[in-house]
């Protein structure tokens, strides 16, 4: 398989600034259809980048000749579907985060894809940022010894452009799901810290009333360490926040930007490897990186990464922390 034929279902922002652009200009993939429900918008956008079809629903789109795959940059609430049927017509699926609005709906996505041995890849890019990329690397080197305490969090304003967040029966829940899992998945996919045993979480309503907008939460590892994160839409913040500082035996490593600091002798040296580079490009380049394993992997010349077993495993842990944040508790995890 030399070109890989897409369908992109959802014509929303993050297809049209992100996905559509960097997709459209991919070496060795052909782009073949836009679907969504709005079919003038689709047509404006086919014609912008040359995609020979435009669609209203999934089920023209998965009809169209020469389609391998199916990029799923929908709403939430509509990812389950559209990759369960794109599954079934037997395409690899790429379906933005989070995987669905619970974790039965990362059960079903996932028990499809084995039924129909296809591959399913969740959107996790920051995965493929430069910072998060040294970090991995400089934990598994082992520059810092073994870790044991991690802070980490993505605080930024919700966007306006996308209401639907703060509607649970859209968007399975507020900023645990829109921010919290990346944080989730960053910790799990830079450490080998075994799984998690116990969670506690609490919740804030500041600007919304249905889901909440302030995550405060505590994991602990069953090796041990133990991870604290913080995700918001509303804390007063003048710019966005992204980090992760990561504290062990022989030093720590810190994002964004990376740098690692060790002490020699009776001192702290700070180690910078390279230099910073803006968010925006790094922000960019992570999904131009992210797409381009997809394709590589449905190609069968790289492993599929953040897999759909990993994302149930992300999605139970969610669904831990919400039980803490109602019973006001620790959960252990079974």
């Amino acid at each position: 398989m030399n070109t890989i034929g897409l369908a992109v279902v959802g014509a929303g922002n993050i297809a049209q600034n992100i996905h559509l652009p960097q997709l459209s200009a991919m070496p060795g993939v052909a782009l073949k259809v836009i679907c969504d429900k709005q079919l003038s918008k689709t047509r404006v956008l086919a014609e912008r980048y040359n995609v020979p079809h435009a669609v209203r629903s999934v089920e023209e789109a998965l009809q169209v000749p020469g389609v391998d795959a199916v990029v799923v940059t929908t709403s939430t609430d509509a990812h389950a579907s559209v990759a369960l049927a794109a599954i079934q017509a037997g395409k690899h699926v790429f379906v933005e985060r989070p995987v669905g609005r619970s974790m039965q709906e990362a059960i079903d996505i996932r028990d499809a894809a084995r039924t129909h041995d296809v591959q399913v890849m969740v959107g996790m890019n920051h995965r493929f940022r430069s910072d998060i990329v040294q970090l991995k690397n400089a934990v598994e080197r082992g520059d810092i010894g073994p870790a044991f305490y991690v802070k980490a969090g993505w605080v930024k304003q919700r966007s306006t452009d996308a209401r639907w967040l703060a509607q649970a029966d859209k968007s399975g829940g507020g900023v645990l799901v829109d921010l919290g899992v990346v944080v989730i998945d960053m910790i799990l996919h830079v450490f080998n810290f075994g799984r998690v045993r116990s969670v506690n979480c609490s919740t804030f309503n500041l600007e919304t009333r249905t889901v909440e907008d302030v995550v405060v939460a505590m994991l602990t590892f069953e090796n041990g360490a133990v991870a604290t994160i913080e995700t918001s839409w509303s804390l007063m913040r003048a710019e966005d926040l992204y980090y992760c500082n990561v504290f062990g035996k022989k030093g720590s490593a810190f994002i964004n930007p990376f740098k690692l600091v060790k002490r020699v002798g009776n001192e702290f040296q700070t180690i910078v490897p390279s230099a910073a580079t803006p968010g925006v490009s790094v922000f960019r380049k992570s999904y131009d990186s992210e797409l381009k394993h997809f394709a590589n992997a449905v190609r069968g010349l790289v492993p599929m990464v953040s897999t759909i077993d990993e994302a149930v495993e992300r999605m139970r842990i969610v669904e831990a922390l919400y039980a803490s944040a109602s019973m006001q508790r620790e959960i252990v995890i079974p």
